[in-house]
């Protein structure tokens, strides 16, 4: 598991911004998951999927949730172009560390995301007719990426949702955003334009 700390902020921050590089990929190309979506990812999800925030220092401006969430939806996208490569996941090399992942629980905040792994390796693979692996991510984009986009659109610039800082550190606020809750989004409404 990797800490989160003062000496290491940045390193997180710049992977919540290929993170959010990702999701709007996601929403905007493909409207779920598709081939190479995480090519904004340069960052090692599997470093951040189980990382915790070092509360001695407080000296982090990381939203940590969105950071294991992120992560854990880079290592599904990856997973996915796996599987669309129509071989058996047996046979990949990268499969052990997903495999290890799973075992190892490293997925226990995400347990939609890990049991559709885990069911992926065992099945091994499919014929390129069977949808069962899109049917499976389908709720994954809409709980994760489609959420995270709703509860932002929710706060608008009210403000509302947000928490107060916890201390001041050299005039900056230093908060962690309160432990997200993620939830399918059943039905997003299209911004309309005009005057109301």
């Amino acid at each position: 598991m990797h800490i989160v700390g003062a000496d290491n902020y940045h390193e997180a921050n710049d992977a919540v911004r290929e993170i959010l590089m990702m999701y709007v990929d996601l929403a905007d190309a493909t409207a779920g998951f598709g081939h190479n979506a995480d090519v904004h990812v340069r960052f090692d999800p599997f470093k951040f999927v189980d990382a915790e925030v070092d509360d001695a220092d407080r000296y982090h401006y990381v939203d940590i949730d969105l950071l294991r969430a992120g992560s854990a939806v880079a290592i599904l996208c990856a997973f996915y172009d796996l599987w669309l490569e129509e071989q058996e996941v047996e046979q990949q090399t990268l499969t052990k560390r997903f495999q290890a992942a799973v075992d190892e629980k490293r997925f226990s905040r995400f347990p939609d995301i890990e049991s559709v792994i885990a069911e992926a390796i065992a099945r091994n693979s499919a014929p390129i007719e069977d949808l069962w692996m899109n049917q499976a991510v389908a709720p994954i984009y809409r709980t994760y990426v489609l959420g995270f986009f709703a509860r932002l659109a929710k706060r608008g610039r009210s403000g509302v949702g947000r928490q107060r800082p916890l201390s001041t550190i050299s005039g900056h606020s230093a908060r962690r955003l309160p432990n997200a809750r993620y939830r399918p989004v059943a039905d997003i409404q299209p911004l309309t334009s005009g005057g109301s």
